[in-house]
């Protein structure tokens, strides 16, 4: 028996893609052009029409709405059928980050534009999230092969320019959140390194090292030439929580800048997904229940309740096993969040397939059984760019 959607996450009920609507062929959201007119009509999981061919979607955000009715065009409009819409490749822009932000710090007090060079990372950021929602946020499962110092801000500035786009923030707000991610932590670059790979719980020094981080940071922001209040005061509260709970302020709820809001969920989550010395990473579904119970307490609710929508139950580029033993990799959103698209790589006897095959989940024998973490897969996924349409 297949697990349903409350078994991962406690909300609300969801529509699931009935009998009678099984004329229309379900599309991925990349298969619909921006700025462009519809060759066909497009309907939602229940045959309600949602736009007529013809009709224009101008924006990303158009796009995520229209996604989370589902997107269903018609069997017998094969004729007409909407074409893959194959973008600049995402990865382009963010698998050289990780050399880009390593050098960034490690010139951070010889480097002339300091507030310059991060912008410049977080606008490339911002670029992929735009080419390809879904790739970005594989990247953050994906691409963990290099010091947590290093994945974890980039990680954590995804997650913020993805929620913040959804909750409808201009771009340049989402860019002061994005900088606030790429160094929130450069006070303590050495030592996070060293407490990454720790195994042992943290003695009264470092604690106390930890405590003093933020502060740390603002002061040398300030000394590299950031003046920007609302990026510094991000920096400043990113571990603040709305129970009073966090630090240096123990500030409490809208006392807390909307913008370090956002961080500290952000920032959460993407730690609670990585591999660290003295604990596992938590699988995806696992970390969002983790920051959902901390909705409204530690974490602002609707910062959290967005990233929840935003990533979802199975975001692209976690790995799952399915009912019939393979172990597979989500790439797209599917017809309902529990029955995404995926690629299994590995068959059921723990050996590599060397053609990917894709799998629908709403086939019982596809169904997912289980999240994993990349700690239970042996087998390297290859040439991960083209399982998102893209060059490698």
């Amino acid at each position: 028996m297949g697990l349903s959607y409350l078994d991962y996450l406690p909300i609300s009920k969801i529509t699931i893609f009935e009998k009678q609507a099984m004329d229309l062929q379900v599309i991925r959201s990349d298969q619909v052009p921006l700025g462009k007119p519809l060759p066909c009509n497009v309907y939602d999981r229940d045959g309600n029409l949602l736009l007529k061919a013809g009709a224009v979607v101008n924006s990303t955000r158009q796009l995520d709405e229209l996604r989370d009715n589902g997107l269903f065009i018609p069997k017998r409009d094969k004729a007409a059928p909407l074409p893959p819409v194959l973008k600049e490749s995402p990865f382009v822009l963010l698998d050289p980050m990780p050399a880009q932000v390593e050098r960034l710090y490690g010139r951070m007090s010889v480097e002339p534009d300091f507030a310059g060079r991060v912008s410049a990372i977080s606008k490339n950021i911002q670029k992929a999230c735009e080419l390809d929602r879904e790739a970005c946020v594989s990247w953050i499962f994906l691409a963990n092969d290099m010091r947590y110092v290093i994945g974890h801000p980039i990680h954590t500035a995804i997650l913020c320019e993805l929620v913040a786009t959804q909750l409808d923030w201009p771009a340049e707000e989402r860019l002061v959140v994005l900088n606030a991610a790429l160094t929130m932590n450069i006070a303590q670059l050495l030592v996070q390194d060293k407490l990454h790979r720790q195994a042992q719980k943290l003695d009264p020094a470092q604690r106390a090292q930890i405590n003093e981080h933020c502060s740390q940071a603002i002061d040398m922001l300030q000394k590299y030439q950031v003046t920007d209040a609302l990026w510094l005061n991000a920096v400043l509260q990113h571990h603040e929580r709305m129970d009073g709970s966090g630090y240096p302020g123990a500030l409490t709820s809208e006392a807390i800048s909307r913008e370090a809001r956002l961080l500290a969920v952000a920032d959460v989550y993407a730690a609670l997904v990585t591999e660290h010395a003295h604990r596992r990473a938590f699988a995806a579904n696992a970390a969002l229940k983790e920051i959902y119970l901390l909705r409204g307490k530690q974490l602002d609710a609707q910062m959290t309740e967005t990233l929840i929508k935003v990533v979802g139950v199975f975001p692209p580029g976690c790995y799952v096993r399915l009912a019939n033993g393979e172990i597979a990799v989500v790439t797209r959103n599917g017809s309902a969040p529990t029955t995404p698209i995926v690629y299994s790589f590995v068959n059921p006897r723990g050996q590599a397939i060397n053609v990917y095959s894709k799998r629908e989940c709403v086939h019982p024998q596809f169904a997912i059984k289980e999240v994993l973490t990349k700690s239970k897969v042996d087998v390297t996924l290859n040439n991960r760019a083209a399982l998102w349409g893209y060059k490698a």
